[in-house]
């Protein structure tokens, strides 16, 4: 597979609000706890991001321990070689619940699916669920703390006295989807009705809340479109630090951006999916100033509303850099016609053929009986481009957009 995607995910109060500890437990050891960044989301689609401080995680049983799940397709579309496999575990689910289970998991996979580019790039997906039995129906600290349940994963809310944080055990998370077929993403499921998920290399969600699923899609930004957060709470008011590496921030204003060719400076002042123009909107990445963000109001800085145009060209890339554009050619040059299958995703697709560098055609096949080849050897070439105007970026469009096969055929 080309490069894998992981991400992290959600959860949220009007303020943070420590749990207290029972009075039974044992002051946590100092090499037993950790701190991090999470995210922390709110039902009303506002984001923050606090640093936390929790035990780490215990160690789980060795792979080889864990009881076989099963796996079901849910939506395949290809070979995994060349698609984004996106896994569902599920916690708190007895044997019995499976069907509501995957209920949730269709009705997650089509909240992610309803929002672009994710609709229209869709066939660049698999999707798996793995149905992993618990004891008990139900996570930990639901409907209220104190509650505890004997779960496959151990997913529980209040993680680091957050309420509607939701952490999962994610060596055990990991472990159970990799008996899928192939993992880009792991998206664990709590068998809850609470508004509620969590971040980190797993990402988590109320498997039976509505608005979860916007916490994986805004996840989904950071680990497949490697963007940043567009909100301002988490780390200060002016930012002095040096130019980001994400795509959809910076410390450019409009007339730099536009003078010097920066970042998003093809996209200024076109008219964007989440509202207004494209421009240099003060605050993003933690800080209120010193920084500047491509639009007002995106996914990357409220649940609930589109990728802006730089967004959603960094994520169109991201899902060709992942798949290519080719699910399959001609095994060898033995036959009179060598051919090619490109992935069908939105936009168009050509296909070229070169035959030792001249040009020899377009379309999916080449008929080399056509071709006339002199004896000797030849080096034949095609190369799929995909066409979008969603990516503007040359660099994107030569090295994410474009993808190629080539034989060597002797006459």
């Amino acid at each position: 597979m080309r490069t894998k995607a992981m991400l992290c995910v959600l959860a949220c109060l009007a303020a943070v609000i420590p749990a207290p500890a029972a009075a039974a437990d044992p002051a946590p050891d100092s090499a037993s706890v950790r701190s991090e960044w999470r995210e922390v989301f709110s039902p009303d689609g506002s984001i923050r991001r606090v640093l936390t401080t929790r035990r780490a995680e215990e160690p789980s049983a060795p792979r080889s321990a864990l009881a076989a799940a099963e796996v079901i397709p849910i939506e395949v579309n290809g070979p995994s070689e060349s698609r984004f496999d996106l896994v569902f575990v599920g916690d708190g689910y007895t044997s019995s619940q499976f069907s509501t289970y995957g209920q949730h998991v269709r009705s997650k996979l089509d909240e992610i699916m309803a929002i672009e580019p994710f609709r229209s790039h869709r066939a660049q997906f698999n999707v798996w669920q793995v149905n992993v039995p618990s004891a008990q129906s139900g996570v930990d600290n639901d409907p209220t703390q104190g509650v505890s349940r004997s779960t496959a994963l151990d997913m529980g809310f209040w993680c680091a006295g957050i309420e509607r944080l939701l952490c999962v055990n994610e060596t055990k998370a990991r472990q159970y989807a990799a008996q899928a077929r192939d993992v880009d993403q792991v998206l664990a499921l709590g068998n809850s009705t609470k508004y509620g998920g969590a971040g980190g290399g797993v990402a988590t969600a109320s498997g039976g809340n509505a608005q979860s699923g916007q916490v994986a899609i805004h996840e989904l930004g950071h680990s497949v479109g490697k963007l940043a957060d567009e909100y301002t709470y988490g780390q200060g008011d002016l930012y002095t630090g040096p130019e980001p590496r994400e795509s959809n921030v910076s410390i450019y204003q409009r007339a730099t951006m536009s003078q010097y060719k920066l970042k998003w400076y093809r996209w200024l002042g076109q008219s964007t999916p989440d509202g207004g123009v494209i421009d240099t909107f003060t605050g993003g990445y933690y800080h209120q100033r010193g920084i500047y963000r491509p639009s007002d109001n995106s996914i990357m800085r409220t649940l609930g509303r589109q990728f802006n145009l730089p967004g959603r060209e960094a994520m169109i890339a991201a899902f060709y850099r992942e798949t290519g554009l080719i699910d399959a050619g001609a095994p060898d040059a033995s036959s009179s016609v060598l051919w090619v299958k490109p992935i069908r995703s939105a936009g168009t697709t050509t296909t070229t053929w070169r035959i030792d560098g001249r040009p020899a055609g377009t379309g999916d096949r080449l008929d080399l009986a056509a071709a006339r080849l002199s004896g000797g050897s030849h080096t034949v070439t095609a190369t799929v481009t995909a066409r979008t105007p969603w990516v503007r970026d040359p660099a994107l469009q030569k090295n994410a957009l474009t993808d190629s096969r080539t034989w060597t055929i002797t006459r």
